[in-house]
């Protein structure tokens, strides 16, 4: 067994927060990982972790040990990646973050068409509309519509996504169709719980920007659910184009305020910043750029 051994075992029983859940996630058992542990501070000769029957806790030199260990297995990872994939055969696993609805609707054929090229790899999407603090999750990418205010990721925009303003022929039939985004002030207004700021919608015209604090007696956290309760005459909704694409094309919902909707949101993958990015990483993000912009 290598230090690199001992320093992986390490890092996982910290991360784990247990010594048991590192054990079993890797299906060994506790005893197998306590015995690395306990060599590991016999050869350094100092205390790294306190445990108790319920409770683990780094020591001082225990926490620099983990701190600049991770790291060190990070990168040693990460090279190991890049050097296995020069040959073009990309390999290993991906995990993905993204919204449900541009998941479902714009991000899986390339996904589907990146592993066509790259049958080695296995990619884990999960789908899921709240925010996620990537630094503290095991996602290689989280992918995210809007605007971005953590500038300690790095991000690269892979679309850009212009926004429709629509509603049901029934509900502007009995409303009435606004033609001024000031309108939208007496029409109920569906709005989507994650944009920042959720109530406000901006609008451009030749130039000039307005910004209308609208209302409305539904709040959703997901774009496709706002998208259907407007096809039912619900109200008005504000976002992506690719969500109501289809709805738009067979007249279940129409666009209003052609004018003023010249509004686009990006579409970006973020990542941790870090010194070395997997090969697979960067060739996912140049593909989805070219597949949606």
């Amino acid at each position: 067994m290598s230090h690199f051994d001992d320093l992986f075992w390490l890092v996982e029983v910290v991360d784990a927060g247990t010594l048991s859940a590192a054990a079993e996630k890797h299906n060994v058992t506790s005893a197998a990982v306590s015995k690395r542990l306990r060599l590991l501070e016999e050869r350094l000769g100092v205390k790294l972790l306190v445990r108790t029957t319920r409770h683990l806790r780094t020591t001082e030199a225990g926490a620099l040990y983990y701190q600049r260990g991770k790291t060190l297995l990070e990168e040693f990872n990460e090279l190991e990646e890049n050097i296995a994939s020069t040959s073009e055969r990309l390999c290993g696993s991906i995990r993905i973050n993204a919204p449900l609805s541009f998941g479902m609707h714009a991000l899986m054929k390339p996904i589907h068409a990146f592993m066509q090229l790259y049958p080695q790899l296995h990619i884990t999407l999960h789908l899921d509309d709240r925010f996620i603090d990537i630094l503290n999750s095991d996602y290689d990418l989280v992918i995210r519509v809007g605007n971005l205010e953590d500038s300690s990721l790095v991000a690269q925009r892979i679309a850009k996504l212009r926004l429709v303003c629509c509603a049901a022929p029934s509900y502007l039939a009995k409303h009435g169709t606004p033609h001024t985004p000031q309108e939208l002030l007496k029409h109920n207004c569906l709005v989507y719980q994650h944009s920042m700021p959720m109530h406000i919608w901006e609008f451009q015209k030749e130039g000039i920007e307005s910004r209308v604090p609208v209302h409305g007696n539904l709040v959703a956290n997901n774009g496709d659910i706002l998208n259907q309760a407007a096809i039912l005459g619900q109200g008005l909704v504000y976002h992506p184009e690719f969500i109501a694409h289809n709805a738009l094309a067979n007249g279940d919902l129409v666009e209003v305020l052609k004018d003023y909707t010249n509004v686009y949101v990006s579409a970006y993958a973020m990542y941790p910043t870090r010194h070395f990015l997997p090969v697979k990483i960067r060739r996912l993000i140049e593909f989805l750029q070219q597949q949606l912009t």
